[in-house]
């Protein structure tokens, strides 16, 4: 039988297990010297004459991007702009977890746990922490903010052990809204925050109220749901149906830690491997800095470099594949929907599917924007957010 002080040492275990240790951001000067060294040692491959993106990243706009991400962009700033939130990390399956937990002084502020997905982070949230906490009306919804960096993401740091899908991502983030004391909450996502948000709708349906969503997986189609496609229909589902910017996802489901070599030893390598993803999948002409804000656009990235989660971010395309979760998996969604339909996001599925998928009562075709919701169009994401979780019981 333990005797008393076994008993209190278990206790104090127990404790330290479950707890929720407040966290500021600061990045060693070493680990940002190395990045800059790295930057200015750059070997640059050739590029055909003639060429601009035809084959990928091109080069001229790569030596801009690494000159100002070497000699102007300042970590430092953004580090504090990051630390302005309240932020914690606690364990979770064996996984440190870290996120920002930043309250409303509003009595009636609603729970929203904000998931973001690959490439982003916690910095495609920054701008929406102020407006959501602290609106200026008060007949205006108001909410506490929860944004976890996903497990192998960002302050999260690597994971720490083989399995971490979209299913156990969404079972540690239930344990931590219990941990901070939500019983009832909504969710926001896109990208794989969105399948997370939708499994945790299926796991934990009497505690999420709404989930509030800019990308919507579905049902892989079947031939004869292809084949009875509107002309419109298809127009918006053609960019998958042609995969032609999707060979990235292939690579990272299959042979993740063969190109985390090469994008965790080579800055520029990771820089244009992201470029390549904002260019394809924001809503620009040209430039996809116009529809980005530059700053929040190396933030994001440097993010990544500095924590060694490069590699590590991308195994959940591998999970996902080695666990069978694919977005047929599950049943319908019952949990009342918001879809927010950016007119250039990477992947638009016909509303016939999504309606058999999902419980919809709120669909608004936004005028612009793209799969960086939160990045490219906060205002509009906002206002979205706030009308419809102003319409769920609590």
């Amino acid at each position: 039988m333990p005797n008393h002080a076994q008993h209190k040492t278990a206790q104090g275990q127990a404790a330290q297990a479950t707890a929720v240790v407040p966290f500021k951001a600061h990045i060693p000067d070493e680990v940002l010297a190395d990045l800059r060294r790295r930057l200015g040692q750059v070997k640059w491959p050739d590029q055909l004459p003639g060429t601009t993106w035809e084959h990928g990243a091109d080069i001229g706009t790569m030596r801009k991007l690494a000159d100002y991400w070497e000699k102007k962009y300042d970590w430092r700033a953004q580090e504090a702009r990051i630390n302005r939130f309240a932020q914690f990390t606690t364990e979770i399956d064996g996984q440190r977890i870290h996120f920002i937990h930043q309250r409303s002084a509003r009595a009636d502020a609603i729970p929203l746990l904000l998931l973001h997905g690959w490439p982003g982070s916690i910095v495609e949230f920054l701008a929406l922490i102020e407006p959501l906490t602290n609106p200026k009306d008060s007949h205006t919804p108001a909410f506490n903010v929860i944004i976890p960096s996903l497990p192998g993401f960002g302050f999260s740091g690597p994971t720490r052990s083989p399995g971490w899908d979209t299913r156990r991502m969404a079972k540690a983030f239930v344990v931590l809204m219990d941990r901070l004391g939500y019983s009832r909450y909504g969710i926001q996502g896109g990208d794989w925050g969105s399948f997370i948000a939708r499994r945790m709708a299926f796991q934990a349906p009497q505690r999420v109220i709404g989930l509030h969503l800019n990308f919507l997986p579905v049902p892989p189609p079947t031939p004869e749901a292809l084949a009875q496609l509107s002309d419109e229909e298809r127009r918006r589902f053609s960019g998958f149906q042609e995969g032609e910017d999707f060979a990235y996802f292939k690579l990272h489901e299959d042979r993740p830690q063969t190109v985390a070599y090469a994008l965790t030893d080579s800055p520029v390598g990771w820089l244009a491997w992201t470029v390549n993803e904002f260019r394809a999948v924001s809503d620009h002409s040209g430039d996809f800095l116009t529809a980005v804000d530059r700053d929040s656009f190396f933030t994001n990235i440097t993010l990544y470099w500095v924590t060694g989660t490069v590699g590590s971010s991308l195994r959940i395309y591998r999970e996902e594949k080695l666990a069978g979760l694919n977005s047929d998996s599950m049943p319908r969604i019952e949990t009342p929907v918001a879809y927010a339909d950016f007119p250039k996001e990477a992947i638009a599925s016909p509303y016939r599917w999504i309606d058999k998928a999902y419980n919809i009562i709120q669909r608004t075709e936004m005028p612009k924007g793209g799969h960086f919701a939160a990045l490219e169009q906060p205002d509009l994401l906002i206002r979205d957010i706030r009308t419809f979780f102003a319409k769920l019981k609590r």
